[in-house]
């Protein structure tokens, strides 16, 4: 119940049914996207019943899911044709979850434990987030993560914990229906879903919030790189600055890539993410809880500069060469320029975090590779557009 309750939050994306880029794609493409969209639509209902006050119940968020879907629109979708290799690796996914192989430890530690209080309170809990021995649970963190773990254990009366877990082969499954869609590249939907399940196996991010902010990666840069799809872009971004806070970093780049490659339809794509971050920092603030988004002042430690970039750049050596090799068979350069900037921009400021500590060599061990699967989603996603000889629409 709890991940089929999450599922459900698709009818939130149903009005991503009519827009004309989303209807040349196959079936499986437009319901992932509808999935993503509605997440972020659903995410942003439940804050703003917190900011005014009404309660989380069945039917106070029955009432929207069912107005949104009355904009589903009925029509034909195409199939996308059997790519039976994807499975493989979404199958791997679901049972590196399933035997907990892949858990991480932050699942546990706070994005569980959010989500529970929230959903047990009906709101997000500011006085539980305000409580100094809860300090270390980040009580500034983006809350969409634990916005939709709440959403599904109202769905289910209780929270999940195997539930939150159940839900990463749904982020990637939809991750890599979403590139396919956009690119109608099955080799490269394949090298996706494999460095995505190599990536969160390896790194143990299954419950955390990085498979989600993946997802949202993925349907901001395809939608910009393959389609010039600037309203879809806008929803990806704004999901990916309410999931972590590496997701507005993430923003920045995207959006100084695209006003070098395009200069035009920045305000367009970026007015969403800017607001949605706006408020939910204004809340964190009017309510005493800056931590992560008050550290600018901090001391940067550059004499530990080489030290950073070789640990950085040798800690996902696999994926590295998996996402590189296509590149240099690539043709339609100009068409590959914006994710090569995004991935040049996250590898840069991914450094560039790590360098706010004094000794940043456990900090780069225990989270390179989960960082890093931006970077080379970025990759992968330029490889595609390189192969290509179309111009973006």
């Amino acid at each position: 119940m709890f991940v089929a309750g999450v599922l459900l939050m698709t009818l939130f994306g149903a009005f991503t049914w009519r827009m004309e880029s989303v209807r040349r794609m196959d079936l499986a493409a437009r319901v992932a996207i509808a999935f993503a969209c509605g997440v972020v639509v659903g995410g942003v209902v439940m804050f703003a019943y917190s900011v005014i006050g009404i309660p989380w119940q069945r039917w106070t968020l029955a009432i929207p899911l069912v107005l949104a879907a009355a904009l589903w629109r009925r029509d034909a979708a195409r199939p996308a044709g059997g790519t039976p290799a994807l499975l493989i690796f979404v199958l791997l996914t679901i049972y590196g979850v399933a035997t907990a192989r892949e858990t991480t430890g932050d699942l546990l530690y706070f994005w569980g434990p959010k989500a529970q209080r929230f959903f047990l309170e009906s709101r997000i809990d500011v006085g539980f987030l305000q409580f100094p021995h809860y300090y270390l649970m980040h009580p500034d963190y983006p809350p969409l993560q634990t916005l939709i773990y709440s959403w599904g254990a109202i769905a289910a009366h209780r929270f999940s914990w195997w539930g939150a877990l159940y839900l990463t082969p749904v982020f990637l499954l939809a991750s890599v229906l979403v590139f396919r869609g956009y690119s109608r590249n099955k080799g490269f939907a394949i090298l996706l879903a494999a460095v995505l399940a190599y990536g969160i196996g390896s790194a143990r991010s299954a419950g955390g919030a990085d498979p989600l902010l993946y997802l949202f990666e993925v349907i901001a840069l395809c939608a910009l790189t393959f389609d010039d799809d600037s309203a879809i872009a806008s929803i990806a971004l704004t999901g990916a600055v309410l999931t972590k806070v590496e997701g507005a970093a993430f923003a920045i780049v995207v959006l100084v890539a695209l006003v070098i490659t395009r200069r035009i339809r920045a305000l367009k794509v970026f007015a969403a993410p800017a607001l949605a971050l706006g408020a939910w920092i204004l809340f964190a603030k009017h309510h005493g809880l800056l931590d992560a988004y008050a550290r600018g002042k901090s001391t940067l430690h550059f004499e530990q500069l080489g030290m950073v970039v070789k640990r950085t750049l040798g800690a996902f050596i696999l994926p590295w060469i998996a996402a590189i090799a296509p590149l240099t068979l690539g043709r339609n350069w100009k068409r590959a320029a914006l994710p090569l900037l995004v991935a040049a921009g996250t590898l840069a400021y991914t450094i560039f975090f790590y360098l706010h500590e004094a000794d940043p060599a456990f900090w780069i061990k225990t989270s390179a590779e989960r960082v890093l699967l931006t970077t080379v989603i970025a990759l992968i996603v330029a490889g595609a557009a390189a192969s290509s000889d179309e111009n973006v629409c």
